[in-house]
């Protein structure tokens, strides 16, 4: 139980501790990516790729910084002509409204579930109609709990 409350409280401690910087990424005219702090301009880098220069640019951070590299979180912000950053923009927000529409069908589905079983409809039935399977029916109409069984 100590060992438990101890990772709990060494876990807190990291989330507390991590700092988030902005990673302004640019593509240079031989390709290679080009780095740098938003929030500290004097710390930048490169790499190949953007996943290189930004494990590279968490290096410089934790170095300029004096900290564990696990500290630093970066959002990367590439630096695109306006064309393309307006269609990266659309293609992010159409993402984020297909997660939404897709948490709104399940808790619709599982509301049709209920619905139907509460009824007296099997759920080989209830699959049937919603077109899903009963396994799935199963597991909407199953409470989510974090642990349902305790261990001892």
């Amino acid at each position: 139980m100590a060992h438990q409350m101890r990772n709990d409280t060494d876990k807190n401690m990291t989330e507390e501790n991590v700092k988030t910087y902005t990673a302004r990424l640019e593509q240079e005219k031989d390709g290679r990516w080009s780095v740098e702090l938003e929030e500290e301009p004097r710390v930048h880098t490169w790499g190949k790729t953007i996943g290189q220069a930004l494990t590279r640019m968490r290096e410089a951070a934790a170095l300029w910084f004096q900290t564990d590299e696990a500290s630093i979180e970066l959002v990367p912000r590439p630096v695109l002509p306006a064309a393309a950053d307006r269609t990266v923009e659309q293609a992010r927000k159409a993402r984020e409204q297909a997660r939404n529409a897709d948490r709104l069908a399940i808790d619709q589905t599982r509301k049709a579930a209920i619905a139907l079983t509460n009824r007296g409809i099997s759920m080989r039935d209830a699959a049937a109609i919603l077109g899903i399977s009963h396994q799935r029916v199963h597991q909407l109409l199953t409470p989510e709990t974090p642990s349902r069984r305790k261990a001892g």
